[in-house]
């Protein structure tokens, strides 16, 4: 898929800004509507640990471990619900079972996560490293020209 000729390769990185960018965009906004969240208190009920998956030189794709914490809160109208949330490692490492936790609540769809935790964080890294190597592979292709 890479291109052949400069053309090619300038409408190839158009291509992957206008996707990476709505994309970036969309987690952008996400990320607005939860600073404006109803900020609650919760309680960890449990800790979940998912170990990645490490496949060098198979082919496939690697998976990073992911860490969460199920917590239970009461919304403003009194209902109690329960969610899970993907934390970062040293939020997961300090939290304990019975510990009060904040949570940011959106009344309009009922989501939560815990308070504090860009989950974009990583999609944020894979999109700079995507432009970077498409930028790299354009400007090489520019070269042998």
């Amino acid at each position: 898929m890479t291109p052949s000729n400069p053309k090619n390769s300038r409408r190839w990185i158009a291509t992957l800004l206008f996707f990476f960018g709505g994309l970036f965009l969309l987690l952008t906004l996400q990320e607005g509507c939860y600073q404006k969240a109803l900020k609650l208190r919760g309680v960890v009920i449990a800790k979940e640990y998912s170990p990645g998956t490490s496949r060098v030189g198979s082919g496939t794709m690697s998976s990073s471990s992911r860490h969460k914490i199920r917590y239970r809160y009461t919304t403003p109208e009194g209902k109690i619900k329960e969610d899970r949330s993907d934390v970062l490692l040293q939020n997961w490492s300090k939290a304990r079972v019975g510990d009060s936790i904040n949570i940011e609540y959106l009344p309009a769809t009922g989501d939560s996560r815990v308070a504090g935790q860009t989950a974009s964080a990583p999609v944020f890294l894979a999109i700079a490293l995507a432009l970077l190597t498409a930028g790299f592979a354009a400007r090489r292709s520019e070269d042998r020209v």
